[in-house]
């Protein structure tokens, strides 16, 4: 059976997470910093997020996934069982049961309070999101790492592999966006208009900060536990249903592991740099 445990030549997490953690408390300096972080942050979650369907459709129309235990050939496609279990990603993506919106709308609603708490003008709202031109670079690279061909298993195997990865990583990414961010300020003047703050949706009235605590903190997994659980399943699957070993699977798995390592580090590096290049800047 396949687990996180096979990935580690490709997966540092320790690593992964010690720059993530640099990147958030760069940001938490001042509020147009946490705004920026949050933005970027934002945008580059959002790539993953609409990329996860298109994926599970491509291996929904793939022809090598078959259960060789059926006694009928031409009815043995299991290629939708393991699309599934990639799709799973998305449904709470799409629709949250708490608030009957998307996560893509909650992530708004939370800029719009990091927005007013740092006092920004639309002008200066329209600045930020037009300076952060070096995202498109790294949102085309996750599109790609997404993208696969029905007909070749290595494709989307180590499409598969990257997805692995990022549900792997997500819990810890949330927790430490949590940690680092709000926790460790709980009893300041940002923690202190999180706490007095609220967004309202037809279904309920949240903090603005749920969108983040629902993926997972520190004290409680969130949606991304499961997620991650689905995505190996996904893995597992595919060597049930092809022709190809486990440990070939697992090499072909790993290239999509280090891809995501690769984007990962590289984001919150660069969010990272511009954070400091704003502190300088601001510091003139």
């Amino acid at each position: 059976m396949i687990t996180l445990e096979n990935f580690q030549p490709w997966l540092d997490i320790d690593a992964i997470n010690d720059v993530m953690k640099a990147a958030c408390v760069e940001a938490a300096k001042t509020p147009r910093a946490l705004y920026v972080f949050m933005q970027r942050y934002v945008c580059y979650g959002r790539t993953f997020s609409s990329s996860v369907p298109t994926l599970a459709g491509t291996i929904s129309s793939s022809h090598l996934l078959q259960d060789p235990t059926c006694s009928v050939p031409m009815h043995a496609g299991r290629s939708m069982d393991v699309a599934a279990k990639v799709l799973a990603a998305s449904i709470e993506e799409f629709t949250d049961p708490r608030t009957g919106v998307s996560h893509g709308t909650l992530s708004y609603a939370l800029l719009d309070k990091l927005a007013e708490y740092a006092n920004l003008s639309q002008a200066e709202i329209n600045t930020i999101y037009q300076s952060g031109t070096w995202l498109s670079d790294i949102i085309s690279y996750v599109k790609t790492a997404y993208k696969a061909e029905s007909d070749s298993l290595e494709s989307l195997v180590s499409a598969i592999g990257f997805h692995v990865a990022t549900e792997t990583v997500g819990d810890n990414e949330f927790g430490i966006i949590n940690d680092v961010l709000f926790s460790q300020h709980r009893n300041n003047s940002f923690g202190r208009f999180i706490r007095n703050s609220k967004v309202s949706f037809q279904q309920g009235t949240v903090s603005p900060w749920y969108w983040i605590v629902i993926h997972g903190t520190s004290d409680s997994k969130g949606v991304e536990l499961k997620h991650s659980a689905e995505a190996f399943a996904a893995l597992n699957y595919v060597v049930r249903y092809s022709n190809v070993s486990e440990q070939q699977i697992i090499e072909w798995a790993g290239q999509g592991f280090a891809e995501f390592a690769y984007i990962q580090t590289k984001f919150f590096q660069q969010v990272q740099q511009e954070l400091r290049t704003l502190e300088t800047a601001l510091a003139v």
